[in-house]
């Protein structure tokens, strides 16, 4: 199964906790909490993830989420309560999402806990909701405090939500860039070109820019794999009825 490392990344999302399950530096009851990227501030607990560039041949996928016990190691490993929250969750168990058996390893103090998003149909015409929260358990009874960030507001830390989908987004500048190398947009024909070079940003400004020798390169590799395809089951037509094409 393929997996995606996905570091929390927040949006000002406030933890709801009864008083009793909260843990301060006065109790000694061990808690476990998300690790944010202090980084990314401006989006911490929430996480967005789409399929689209992924094979068509790969149904699932991995979101790792990052966490920390506070107090002391244990010689055993730790049961992780992770549910998932009725309020804001879309997602449907078993359809759009399953959890891993989530533990705090013995003598570990940091750990990942897995939510494996299954590609299911719907997810190409829509957009679904996960939000995911950290409950006391036997190993873990409290929850940990919300925590002030470098912006000076306070964050929860038991909380993330993920928002994932299959579906496809008309880059912003094709109509102005990217018609040159790839010609008229179509969904057909950006999943394929998608699926073929396993990206869909082609931002020509960023940290990351695409330069022009990039996108000649893509349109070659996307040109060559188009051929493969045609000459193996014929042409490839959009939803539009239209033989896809390559310039």
């Amino acid at each position: 199964m393929k997996q995606t490392i996905i570091y929390i990344v927040l949006l000002g999302w406030l933890t709801a906790c009864k008083k009793d399950e909260i843990s301060d530096s006065s109790n000694a009851a061990p808690a476990v909490y998300f690790i944010y990227d202090m980084l990314r501030s401006f989006n911490i607990d929430s996480v967005s993830y789409t399929f689209v560039e992924k094979s068509s041949t790969v149904e699932t996928d991995t979101i790792w989420l990052n966490v920390r016990a506070s107090g002391s190691t244990a010689d055993k490993d730790r049961n992780i309560n992770l549910v998932a929250d009725n309020e804001g969750t879309t997602a449907i168990k078993d359809k759009h999402y399953k959890f891993l058996n989530n533990i705090m390893p013995k003598g570990d103090f940091d750990t990942r806990l897995g939510v494996v998003l299954l590609r299911d149909a719907s997810l190409l015409n829509s957009s679904v909701v996960l939000s995911l929260r950290l409950q006391p358990s036997e190993d873990f009874p409290v929850l940990m405090k919300d925590t002030i960030m470098g912006d000076g507001r306070y964050y929860g830390r038991n909380k993330v939500k993920i928002i994932f989908t299959d579906r496809l987004l008309k880059p912003d500048n094709w109509d102005s860039y990217l018609i040159t190398f790839f010609g008229a947009y179509s969904n057909v024909k950006f999943r394929f070109i998608t699926g073929v070079l396993g990206v869909s940003s082609f931002s020509t400004t960023g940290p990351n820019p695409v330069n022009f020798p990039k996108m000649q390169f893509y349109q070659n590799t996307v040109r060559n794999a188009l051929l493969e395809y045609t000459t193996a089951n014929g042409p490839l037509i959009d939803e539009n009825n239209n033989v896809v094409v390559i310039p």
